[in-house]
């Protein structure tokens, strides 16, 4: 993949509707841009960790047939468990502690699908070292793109404000069973 078309196609991975994505605008939709800016760095330290454990991960699994399908019902089940905790989350007034939402964020990259098309198929299967800038500029990327969707709930008029959280549990436990599907699909 050449770095223009590993470029786009990041950008439209990191603006398309996702996991992680509807935490951020949830959470900038709760909390608010004040409250919320420290986000993306969640975001970003996920990918970095998971992107890079996929490119390692590919290629120390390639001959193992369940490896694929066990992480993505890994990630099929985190989902569902994020949708479960917000959808039964009270409407929050004031916003959910910051180490819990940064925590909430971070694990939910880390289990991100996208981590997994970015650190399997986008990078290019290099040595670490080589690999290492298609990574930092995915996980550069991934900052922009989050601070993008913290500000889009951040700016929701205030009268679709409460109900972020449901509609964030209803695309994550969508999420949930796409993965699920890929996983059943695979194995």
């Amino acid at each position: 993949m050449t770095a223009t078309a590993f470029v786009l196609a990041s950008a439209l991975i990191l603006l398309t509707p996702g996991p992680t994505n509807t935490l951020l605008a949830a959470a900038g939709a709760v909390a608010g841009l004040r409250r919320a800016v420290l986000l993306p760095v969640a975001e970003s330290l996920g990918y970095a960790i998971a992107v890079s454990g996929f490119v390692w991960l590919t290629a120390a699994v390639a001959d193992l047939a369940w490896a694929m399908p066990a992480m993505k019902a890994a990630a099929a089940a985190w989902l569902l468990y994020a949708a479960t905790r917000l959808w039964t989350a009270t409407v929050a007034t004031t916003p959910e502690p910051a180490p819990r939402a940064f925590g909430r964020v971070l694990v939910t990259t880390l289990l991100n699908p996208k981590a997994m098309l970015v650190g399997t198929l986008m990078i290019p299967q290099l040595p670490p070292p080589e690999a290492a800038p298609w990574i930092g500029g995915f996980v550069a990327m991934a900052y922009l793109a989050g601070l993008g969707w913290v500000l889009f709930g951040a700016s929701l008029p205030s009268r679709i404000r409460p109900y972020a959280y449901k509609a964030a549990a209803m695309v994550l436990g969508l999420f949930s069973l796409i993965a699920l599907g890929g996983a059943i699909a695979t194995a």
